[in-house]
């Protein structure tokens, strides 16, 4: 699969589950929708959490439309703790930095970002 068709497969595995389920619950179910597909296509999953990794937008320029691909941040953590992807330390080392320079969520949120580097030593 390409990058772009594993993240359609996130994005309709969360569109197909009901709007009451919360990230904690979404997530699981997201990282084994992916565990089926990384054993042959590692290198897309990869990419496509990198790609949700990426979103920056400073606490103080938030729009209610941000919501989505901030939690999605959060989304592409979880699923890489659940699937091992060492990979990533990289973007969620840069992402901890992002965190304590306010330009991405609150500087509050940076040891619960911190924590899935620990899971991914």
């Amino acid at each position: 699969m390409t990058t772009a068709e594993i993240t359609q497969l996130i994005e309709e595995t969360l569109a197909a589950l009901p709007e009451r389920m919360s990230g904690n619950e979404a997530n699981p179910l997201v990282a084994e929708k992916l565990r089926g597909v990384i054993t042959t296509d590692r290198r897309s999953v990869v990419q496509a959490l990198k790609t949700y990794l990426a979103f920056r937008v400073a606490p103080e320029r938030r729009q209610p439309e941000d919501a989505v691909p901030e939690a999605r941040i959060w989304m592409a953590l979880d699923v890489a703790k659940r699937l091992s992807l060492i990979e990533l330390r990289p973007e969620i080392q840069s992402l901890v930095i992002d965190v304590r320079n306010r330009k991405i969520f609150l500087p509050v949120h940076e040891a619960s970002v911190a924590k899935y580097l620990q899971h991914l030593a």
